[in-house]
């Protein structure tokens, strides 16, 4: 194996690795970023690593695992902390505390019989 190909290749697991434990999406389950990340990372590394003539920007592909790992992590969520102003308007304080109890509620239903989600029990 040639040495750019086994750079190639440890990107490739990096970015395996990354998908693995991106969250799933529970607000928009057809449309999940994890779905996607792991069908472009099948696109990107597939012909590279099965053909040495075909392009490859490495350097392209590195940053843009910097910026998703950054983004798995919540370095700009940390970075960047939202006031409490922004977490309760005037107009509707409750309202994101409402949101995320109702993503939890969404959590515990998925356990729950398809009789019991229709009667909301």
């Amino acid at each position: 194996m040639s040495a750019a190909r086994a750079e190639i290749h440890t990107l490739y697991r990096n970015y395996l690795k990354l998908v693995r434990d991106w969250p799933a999406d529970k607000v928009r389950p057809n449309r999940d970023m994890k779905q996607v990340l792991t069908q472009r990372v099948e696109e990107t590394f597939r012909r590279p690593l099965e053909d040495d003539s075909v392009p490859f920007n490495f350097k392209d592909a590195q940053n843009q695992l910097e910026a998703l790992e950054k983004l798995l992590h919540n370095e700009y969520k940390n970075k960047y902390p939202l006031s409490d102003k922004i977490l309760s308007p005037a107009s509707n304080p409750n309202y994101y505390a409402r949101l995320v109890s109702t993503l939890g509620a969404t959590k515990d239903t998925e356990k729950k019989s398809p009789l019991a989600k229709l009667f909301g029990k």
